[in-house]
């Protein structure tokens, strides 16, 4: 499979087309006095009131300008006004900027004042709209030329995104009458950047399918194993001619079989920890950040190896996608990522159990995790009981800073200690599980971090 980078498109893979929004039908428009109208008004005013008041008449004919202008200059104005968005990339991979369009069309001639990005809202309970959204989309520039408006937004992160709206005021032509029209965006798909990382381990019993590795079992590879007597029905290709002579009977080479492997990605999505940013990348970083990009490196790599790879996301509800392989399926872990994160909505709610048919027997299993939810715990040593290789990535490679404002004492000391004991606590645990923790920041290459265990095959804990 070929390596994604940034800027490709990832909706030219096999999956459902990228679509723009839709126009949507317009409603009549509702005019209302602009501030131009405002201010002829208010001079009017201003000349009528001393001379009604004070008698000085010689005001009023400061009053006819406006009032001409007020009554005689009405100008048009159109009576539906419609907003057309295309945005031709839905689908990107984070740090990459994203262009919306938006064609206005009126059926008679009007004007453009004034547009505004609007970020994203929060729903309420009754699906009002509430407070600014926490969003994962930047505005970088915002054009209005002519009658189409050019958005330019910056996606950091991965996830779902509401792309928000954009306000667009419309003034007839007079410049005397005013209305508002708002241009929904859509949302957006922000694939993760997969991690660098080439290294696959390799469990000690592969499924019989063929593949790349050589397992420890006689077959038909390219691995020699050893040179053994001829047996009947083995092929006269595989005779080996010296040690035949040499033996004075008929010696044939045996080879390792290749078998393909199969693995498992676990993310842990039941916690989401600030990491410290990596001052060579600007994107964002968090806990389920790291485990995401590295849960995406690690497919892409068992991908590249024509290998099988699945995932099980544990959040407030167990998803997960059976393994498979193929140019397109590092898609389809990632549109399954996509449920974890929506403009920074988490689901709550019981860790339950991992379904068995989407662990194949003695494929291995990567858990990507910060190893803060007990829970998590448990279904590590669910999984070591049922005899998978396993092998567990802690994500969280910085310690708790002590409170913002105030200066180390001893009570941040001690706490310091007390977290240290825990997180030692449950490495001890999992160790005893035969289960290796391993520890990545997400910043340096993940080979590093599996590399001490590409030594030997990993065994699964036998029951």
């Amino acid at each position: 499979m070929s390596q994604p980078q940034p800027g490709s498109q990832p909706g030219s893979q096999p999956g459902p087309a990228a679509k723009s929004t839709p126009s949507k039908p317009t409603a009549p428009a509702v005019w209302r006095p602009s501030q131009r109208a405002a201010r002829l008004l208010t001079a009017t005013i201003c000349a009528v009131v001393p001379a009604v008041v004070f008698g000085a008449w010689w005001c009023v004919p400061l009053a006819a300008v406006p009032l001409l202008m007020l009554t005689a200059h009405t100008g048009t104005h159109p009576k539906r006004i419609r907003a057309e968005v295309d945005v031709p990339d839905r689908r990107c991979f984070e740090g990459e900027i994203l262009t919306a369009t938006i064609r206005l069309a009126a059926d008679a001639a009007a004007g453009w004042t004034r547009q505004e990005y609007l970020p994203p809202r929060s729903r309420d309970d009754h699906g009002f709209g509430g407070a600014p959204a926490p969003s994962g989309v930047t505005l970088e520039s915002l054009e209005l030329t002519g009658g189409v408006i050019t958005a330019k937004l910056l996606v950091p992160r991965w996830g779902r995104w509401s792309l928000g709206a954009v306000a667009i005021d419309v003034h007839d032509t007079a410049g005397l009458r005013l209305t508002s029209l708002h241009a929904d965006l859509g949302e957006v798909e922000a694939f993760p950047v997969p991690a660098p990382d080439e290294t696959t381990l390799a469990p000690v019993r592969f499924p019989d399918r063929f593949g790349e590795h050589s397992a420890r079992t006689p077959g038909e590879g390219v691995e020699f194993i050893q040179v053994r007597p001829y047996v009947f029905g083995d092929r006269q290709r595989r005779i080996n001619w010296p040690a035949t002579t040499r033996r004075r009977e008929l010696q044939v080479n045996t080879f390792e079989a290749e078998r393909a492997a199969e693995a498992v990605v676990v993310v842990d999505a039941l916690s989401d920890l600030p990491q410290p940013p990596d001052p060579a990348n600007p994107r964002p970083r968090s806990t389920l950040d790291t485990a995401v990009r590295g849960a995406a490196g690690l497919a892409q790599a068992y991908l590249k190896a024509h290998d099988r790879i699945g995932l099980v996301t544990l959040s407030g509800r167990v998803q997960w996608l059976t393994p498979g392989s193929g140019n397109g399926y590092l898609y389809r872990i990632a549109q399954t990522v996509m449920d974890l994160r929506k403009d920074f909505t988490y689901e709550i709610g019981g860790l339950s159990r991992v379904p068995t048919r989407v662990l194949p027997r003695g494929a291995m299993v990567y858990v990507f995790s910060p190893l803060l939810d007990p829970g998590v715990v448990e279904a590590i040593s669910e999984l070591s009981d049922r005899g998978h290789p396993l092998v567990v990535i802690d994500v969280l490679a910085h310690e708790p800073a002590p409170t913002t404002g105030a200066k180390p004492d001893h009570l941040d000391a001690l706490a310091l200690r007390l977290w240290r004991l825990d997180r030692q606590a449950v490495r001890f645990v999992l160790g005893e599980l035969g289960v290796p923790v391993v520890t990545w920041d997400g910043i340096e290459p993940l080979d590093l971090a599996l590399a001490p265990l590409q030594q030997a095959p990993l065994a699964g804990r036998t029951r």
